[in-house]
């Protein structure tokens, strides 16, 4: 009987290529890739909590406001004058008037507030209502804006807007004017609300200028002179009526 040995040969192979591979694989070493945290994210790592880490200094960001944080600005902080008195730019003066061509819906929608300046001293005139500062309104072309020159000329334009006060010769057509700020400021309802900067009137600290200090001296000086004036026409005809009274008594 003959002996098997065909596993035997099996075995003897399988040794030879063992000792083959272990000898390729001692002459070359495999390549083993190394990765980092530095090679995975050079410039930043995101966490699961919206928060960003980047040279080491984290930043978060939620979510759920940054799309609400794009869009919304807010507006910068009120400044004043040394006096106390807010100060205000045309800028914002202009966003309180009211388009000729609006509707008068439009013009008060949404708590819209009305303002006005006049020699350089701004006023809430809301209370006045759409129907003297509204689209249709007499006052609309004042709304927004500071139209001196136009409470005395009724010019309500651009031109009549732009006249130089001070280079007015008649001291009684400022004086008009004057007493027009009177109005607004001793007003029951309508609110001061501050100084227009940069303007003729105030410069940018809310100092009043001396072209506001000339109009308003010449203005008052003419004030005091048309009331003497006035208190001397009352008592001329007081004294006349008292002349009539005594000439009628002798008949």
């Amino acid at each position: 009987m003959r002996r098997k040995t065909a596993p035997l040969t099996t075995l003897l192979w399988l040794i030879i290529a063992a000792s083959i591979l272990l000898s390729a694989v001692l002459e070359h070493p495999p390549i083993i890739l190394t990765v980092s945290a530095e090679d995975y994210a050079p410039d930043a790592t995101s966490t699961d909590e919206g928060c960003t880490t980047e040279n080491n200094d984290e930043t978060c960001i939620n979510p759920s406001t940054t799309e609400q944080d794009e869009t919304t600005t807010t507006p910068p902080p009120q400044q004043f004058s040394p006096s106390g008195e807010r100060l205000i730019t045309s800028t914002e003066l202009a966003s309180h008037g009211i388009k000729s061509t609006e509707s008068k819906e439009a013009a008060t929608a949404g708590g819209h507030t009305i303002w006005l300046s006049i020699l350089g001293r701004i006023y809430d005139v809301t209370t006045g209502g759409p129907s003297f500062y509204g689209p249709k309104g007499s006052y609309n072309f004042y709304s927004g804006r500071d139209a001196s020159p136009c409470f005395h000329s009724g010019k309500n334009n651009e031109e009549g807007a732009a006249e130089k006060l001070e280079e007015w010769e008649d001291d009684t057509h400022l004086m008009s004017v004057y007493d027009w700020s009177k109005f607004y400021e001793d007003h029951e309802t309508y609110q001061f609300m501050g100084v227009l900067v940069d303007s003729k009137y105030y410069d940018e600290n809310g100092e009043e200028t001396d072209v506001r200090k000339g109009i308003v001296e010449r203005a008052s000086r003419a004030k005091v002179i048309a009331e003497k004036k006035k208190e001397e026409r009352k008592k001329a005809r007081l004294e006349k009526r008292k002349a009539d009274r005594e000439k009628n008594k002798k008949k």
